[in-house]
């Protein structure tokens, strides 16, 4: 039996309900759908600007019908203000924790919820997910800094939208009140209020990487855009484990991979890409892939290094190519007792840096044929993890270690140069 909203007519603003601190930010929620779930161990609140009304506890859903809000058969406006009683627990929606409150916006069948919530409660939830507690206190406060000036960045260019950017944004992960860390916390609070500003006063995209291999990225070179203090400089990432990687896969499923997307090239036969050290036109200036030629025995196709990235889940585009049977690292041994019987296996390590290859690589090392064999993979030989643009988690955390009297200050001078720190 559904349940019966008591509707408690209080004629007051919605801004008597709870306050609203001034350095807030919208993250949007749920975009794109018909209905969310609202839910609460106690009653709630809903207004639609001018009156408030009181819901009992207990689960709910929300649904955008014609334009217009409607919940358990009660029709509302367009909008719609969610937030907690006073003194109570703040609703849910669907199933997680948030703080602060929430708008509602009907539009046509869809729905747009977001979460309006105190900027450093925000950073507070997304930094750990960037970072752990047992890293240099700087090198997180480096990262806390370079986070509030992208959502304050964000903020300025979407004021105009029904949120500054979304709970999956590629650069932060929102997950409420279960992302936060009270270590972390804590550092947040140290820089509560800071944020990078560029030559011309405007908050800085102070996106992030994981780790570079070695050098980050400028923005020119990976999307073409020219920000003055996104550049590429020195990375400290040394200690990552994503330093190096490697990664197989068979020529088969790289072929269906590429079919999938509609290139089909046929049984794939060769695979051109120049190599990092010698930087092609097909790579950047730090090395970092901008296209891969493959051929096959119907066609020939030329796919983006962000591609690959993509397509096969690579830790980032710096990255060398090669074919053949990769070698084991270690081989499994047998160990027998004095009688001859086996009571245990150990496992040697048997890798070798072998650079000696064929002839006709050494020619061409651009080209990297398929030979067909059962065991055959394409190598990717890579550096780094994520973008590799502006400021490299792992080379904060470097560049502290290597000097244990450098600040917060220093590390985003070095990877956001041109900038300066600054109150909101």
């Amino acid at each position: 039996m559904k349940k019966i909203i008591c509707i408690c007519l209080l004629v007051t603003v919605f801004g008597s309900a709870g306050t609203v601190l001034a350095a807030t930010i919208r993250v949007g929620l749920v975009s794109g759908q018909a209905t969310a779930e609202i839910s609460c161990d106690s009653d709630f609140i809903l207004s639609d600007g001018s009156e408030n009304m009181t819901v009992p506890a207990g689960k709910y859903f929300l649904n955008a019908q014609d334009g217009a809000l409607a919940m358990e058969n009660v029709i509302f406006g367009r909008r719609l203000y969610i937030s907690a009683s006073e003194g109570k627990n703040i609703p849910q929606i669907n199933k997680r924790s948030y703080r602060g409150r929430f708008v509602a916006i009907a539009i046509g069948n869809m729905l747009v919820l977001s979460n309006v919530v105190d900027l450093e409660q925000y950073i507070c939830s997304v930094l750990p997910g960037k970072t752990t507690p047992v890293w240099p206190d700087e090198a997180i406060k480096a990262q806390a800094i370079a986070a509030r000036s992208y959502v304050w960045h964000m903020k300025s260019i979407h004021s105009g939208d029904y949120y500054d950017l979304t709970a999956n944004d590629q650069e932060l992960l929102y997950l409420g009140i279960d992302g936060e860390k009270e270590v972390i916390s804590g550092l947040v609070k140290a820089t509560a209020g800071q944020i990078l500003r560029d030559g011309n006063g405007m908050p800085a995209l102070a996106v992030t990487t994981s780790s570079s291999g070695g050098r980050t990225e400028s923005a020119w070179e990976a999307w073409r855009n020219d920000i003055s203090y996104l550049r590429s400089v020195e990375d400290y990432d040394q200690d990552s484990p994503d330093y190096e990687w490697d990664y197989n896969v068979a020529p088969v499923m790289l072929q269906n991979i590429l079919e999938q997307n509609g290139y089909e090239v046929g049984k794939l036969e060769n695979i051109r890409l120049s190599p990092i050290d010698e930087k092609g036109s097909d790579r950047t200036s730090t090395g970092r892939v901008k296209y891969v030629i493959f051929s096959g025995d119907k066609a020939t196709c030329r796919v983006s290094g962000d591609f690959l990235f993509e397509a096969l889940a690579l830790n980032s585009t710096c990255f060398d190519i090669d074919t053949g049977t990769p070698a084991p690292e270690s081989l499994k041994v047998q160990i027998e007792n004095s009688y001859g019987m086996t009571v245990g296996s150990k496992d040697i390590n048997i890798k070798v840096n072998d650079d000696k290859k064929p002839v006709w690589k050494n020619i061409t090392r651009s080209y990297h044929m398929i030979s067909g064999g059962k065991e055959e993979k394409v190598i990717f030989r890579g550096h780094g993890r994520g973008p590799g643009v502006g400021l490299s988690m792992w080379g904060a955390r470097g560049m502290v270690n290597d000097n244990e009297r450098i600040s917060c200050a220093q590390i985003l001078r070095h990877y956001y140069p041109g900038t300066y720190l600054s109150e909101i």
